[in-house]
Formats: structure tokens, C-alpha cells, sequence
């Protein structure tokens, strides 16, 4: 559900990002009222509230009516849940940092995305995986 919701929900970051972006090139940068890291900062920072929220309210749906145990497994499914949003943000709108306009943003974004979720083993099995096979099992630590 995260992630068909994704894809949407990357292209609507997009466009505040492009608008505030204009602002600070033309009106911004030249007072020197403020500079490019503080704008990057607090259009990340101001989404996080809002992400785990409506990620917070997506996990109590979703978990406990799928009918799955309240135990570690259910903390590390909240994490990942809460951390997708975070993930697809940052990259929407680091993507629409350095795209010239909004149309080359949303093809970058549906790309890359495309792209990760391709190769990081949702739509590929395990047993072949090659090279990522490794990763994998290193971040599992297995």
C-alpha cells in the first residue's frame, strides 16, 4: 500500500519544493537572507512530523487487523514502515533540487524509483539476486 501511495505522493513534494526553489533564486539569494542548506534543512525537516504520522496511522491499519503478533517483529515492521516515507522524500526532492523543471524531476523520480524497487528484491527472488544477494545478507548480518 506505502508503495503504490509513493510514487503520487513524490511528485506532490516536488512542486512546493520547485515554487520555494524559484523564491529563493530570485528573491533570497541575492538579499543573502539565508543560504541553500538552510532551505534544503527545513523543507526535509518540516515533512518528517507529518511522514511518521500518517506512516504511524498506515501501521496500526494495516498490522494488527492482517492479523500479525504484537512482538519484536511488529516494532522493526513499524521502523521500516516509517522510514519508507523518509526514504521516498528525500529522494523526490533531492531530485527536484537539481532538475530544471518540474517534468524532468517527475521522470527522475519515477526512474529511480522504479529502479530501487526493481533491484531491491520486492520484484526479484532471493535466489537471484547475484551480486546484491551479498548485500542483503550483510545488512542482515546473517
Amino acid at each position: 500500500m506505502a508503495i503504490t501511495l509513493a510514487i503520487p505522493h513524490g511528485y506532490l513534494m516536488q512542486l512546493p519544493w520547485l515554487a520555494m526553489r524559484d523564491v529563493y533564486e530570485v528573491r533570497e539569494r541575492p538579499s543573502r537572507m539565508y543560504s541553500w542548506s538552510a532551505l534544503v534543512t527545513a523543507q526535509i525537516l518540516i515533512e518528517i512530523p507529518l511522514n511518521i504520522l500518517v506512516s504511524s496511522l498506515i501501521f496500526c491499519c494495516w498490522y494488527w487487523t492482517s492479523g500479525f503478533d504484537t512482538a519484536r517483529a511488529g516494532f522493526m515492521a513499524l521502523v521500516i514502515i516509517v522510514s519508507f516515507p523518509l526514504y521516498f522524500q528525500t529522494l523526490s526532492q533531492s531530485l527536484a533540487a537539481f532538475a530544471p523543471s518540474a517534468e524532468i524531476a517527475g521522470i527522475l523520480f519515477s526512474f529511480l524509483f522504479n529502479f530501487a524497487i526493481l533491484f531491491n528484491g520486492v520484484i526479484q527472488p532471493f535466489s537471484q539476486m547475484g551480486w546484491w544477494r551479498w548485500c542483503v545478507t550483510f545488512w542482515r548480518g546473517t
